[in-house]
């Protein structure tokens, strides 16, 4: 028998074994024999039948069919079978009709004939076969019409949410311009704000500086010079604009502090001046600066102001700082101080008389890196046809040179003085320094 035979399950009495005889012998079906209800019981929960074919008996008799199939239907079947009733061929339409009510399929007329069996069973098989694919289209169906609907109450939620979102986004985004005009408003108005408070800063500076002029400046132009030299050395040092333009304030105004003295102490020269009168003199940077912090603006000029007088050999005053602990920017502003009051004191005639001033400060009163500046500074501006300069590198220099300049390193080693004329060893001396100590790019030579 092949796989796909037809199992059939045959159940009558003992008076209808005939009627099985020809599906034993026939090829396409698996056959079962069932005499009588208990055996039938026995047989269906390992067989499992494609088709059942009841023959109540011999006759007609339509208790025994009924009974039947009422206890047929009781069976619990894997898969419910065709139920094929067997009885007389002078069935009534009637009967049929009925016996299909109790639930039998199909009535078959006895003699059984095979060949109807198996059309009638394959006809039931498809049919029943078409059923099941349609009950699980309509059961797929239905489970994809509750997750549809599902995803519907979700996507609608969703919608929901994002129409949510969407309004909460719109009121943000209301928010924000408004906040960006808001802000362009605020920006407009402390940049105008800014700019007056400027105007008013420059204002006060050209007041303070008026005022100095005025009550204790004795040599006109003086904090203007000293502004003015105190950037170039600031410039040569890298300063930054801002680092500069608090050196310039600090040029400007470096002598606020001398209005807290008398004007006739003002100006006096210091030597005839009283110790009271020197001890406050000597502390005027320190008033000043005092006086300028308490405006905010004038806090790092004020800083600058306040070691005027500090010596970088610790002499000075208020606090004795040496080198390095006295701030760069105050060192140059002392620096610079001290070159426009040596060009215009009666001592220096010219411009060498200047430069030797200059390096006897180094190392004491002065950073020698500043006096280096200074010096430079010097033969830039001042230089005159009795004491002309060129500039050479290190490398250019000659024995029997002179030299227009002190030569220091960068760490403010002095290595000879101005107008020293130049040796091969001196030549040599400069080169090693060179090498580990940088010395200034350009150095000068009298001409």
């Amino acid at each position: 028998m092949t796989s796909d035979a037809i199992s059939v399950l045959f159940v009558t009495d003992t008076r209808g074994t005939g009627t099985a005889g020809p599906f034993e012998k026939t090829e396409g079906f698996r056959f079962r024999y069932a005499a009588g209800w208990d055996q039938c019981l026995q047989i269906v929960t390992s067989f499992h039948p494609d088709i059942v074919l009841v023959d109540p008996g011999s006759d007609t008799a339509m208790d025994a069919a009924q009974t039947w199939i009422r206890q047929l239907s009781e069976v619990s079947f894997n898969f419910t079978p065709g139920f094929f009733l067997v009885t007389d061929a002078l069935v009534t339409m009637e009967d049929k009709y009925r016996f299909r009510e109790w639930g039998y399929d199909e009535v078959i007329p006895r003699p059984v004939q095979i060949r109807e069996i198996r059309y009638l069973s394959h006809a039931y098989l498809r049919h029943k076969t078409l059923e099941q694919q349609i009950f699980i289209n309509k059961q797929t169906i239905r489970q994809a019409r509750t997750y549809l609907d599902r995803f519907k109450q979700t996507l609608f939620g969703v919608k929901q949410e994002l129409s949510s979102e969407k309004n909460s986004l719109n009121n943000a985004l209301k928010q924000i311009h408004h906040m960006t005009r808001e802000r362009s408003h605020l920006k407009t108005r402390i940049q105008g704000m800014k700019h007056a408070l400027e105007q008013h800063m420059d204002g006060y500076e050209k007041l303070l500086v008026r005022l100095i002029q005025n009550r204790v400046e004795t040599s006109r132009g003086h904090g203007e010079r000293v502004a003015h030299i105190a950037c170039y050395v600031g410039k040569s040092l890298g300063f930054d604009e801002k680092k500069l333009e608090n050196l310039h304030k600090a040029g400007m105004l470096h002598e606020i502090g001398l209005v807290f003295m008398p004007r006739t102490a003002a100006a006096t020269s210091f030597d005839q001046l009283t110790d009271f009168e020197k001890s406050i003199q000597v502390q005027y940077p320190v008033k000043g600066a005092d006086l300028l912090s308490l405006c905010n603006a004038f806090e790092k000029t004020a800083h600058i102001i306040r070691h005027l007088h500090e010596n970088v050999d610790g002499s000075g005053y208020p606090k004795g700082l040496k080198k390095a602990y006295i701030p760069v920017t105050s060192r140059i502003l002392a620096g610079a101080d001290l070159f426009d009051t040596l060009r215009n004191g009666e001592d220096i005639c010219c411009l060498a008389d200047l430069m030797a001033a200059l390096e006897n400060a180094a190392g004491s009163r002065l950073d020698p890196l500043v006096v280096s500046r200074l010096q430079k500074y010097a033969l830039q501006h001042m230089a005159s046809d009795a004491f002309q300069v060129r500039g050479v590198g290190v490398g250019e220099l000659e024995p029997g040179m002179r030299l227009g300049s002190a030569v220091f390193t960068a760490t403010g080693t002095k290595l000879f003085s101005a107008d020293t004329v130049l040796t091969k060893t001196a030549i040599d001396k400069i080169i090693q320094y060179n090498r580990e100590y940088p010395v200034d790019d350009i150095l000068y030579i009298k001409v």
